[in-house]
């Protein structure tokens, strides 16, 4: 198979499975919310951990599905979610989400290296 078309359905497995992971997280935290006296405020560290991990696992089974080129799996992977999350945020942008930024960005990095190397396809010529 042509290398980009490889490349193409990785990411778009990644984004798929991010998207997933997300939507769980969100069912879950809805119903904590609802349910029990949890307030939203004291939740804004688990959606940071959250999404590190949704993108985290995302873009290693991206990355393995592809077996090939998990850095940029991973880093078009967390690109995705911050662009997706700075084209709803309501809020001013500030320096200090750099910090956010990173993370997803290293923690997509590190799940595409994973992938590639840990479950990649190996193919022999």
């Amino acid at each position: 198979m042509i290398v980009w078309k490889k490349t193409a359905g990785g990411l778009g497995i990644a984004i798929g499975f991010v998207l997933v992971i997300i939507t769980l997280y969100a069912a879950i935290v809805s119903g904590l919310l609802h349910f029990t006296s949890i307030t939203e405020l004291s939740m804004e560290k688990w959606h940071g951990i959250a999404a590190a991990a949704a993108v985290l696992i995302g873009s290693l089974v991206g990355s393995a599905s592809a077996g090939q080129k998990g850095i940029y799996i991973g880093i078009l992977t967390a690109l995705s979610v911050i662009g997706t999350g700075l084209f709803f945020k309501e809020t001013l942008f500030e320096w200090s989400h750099f910090i956010h930024y990173g993370l997803l960005l290293a923690s997509g990095m590190a799940g595409g290296i994973a992938g590639v190397n840990l479950f990649g396809r190996s193919e022999t010529k």
